[in-house]
């Protein structure tokens, strides 16, 4: 039951999101800016943690 409440919750949200960023390219941009700074980020801890660990 909660995998198929998670996925029509994700499902709706992509949707949404895909409805809104077509139609706003500036806002499109933004996120994805801001998308891949925080997979650097990501991927920077967990580089110092396994390196550190």
């Amino acid at each position: 039951m909660h995998l198929a409440a998670c996925a029509v919750a994700h499902l709706a949200v992509g949707v949404l999101a895909r409805t809104v960023l077509r139609t706003r390219l500036s806002a499109a941009r933004a996120v994805t800016r801001v998308s891949g700074a925080l997979m650097i980020a990501v991927g920077a801890f967990l580089l110092v943690e396994r390196l550190a660990g």
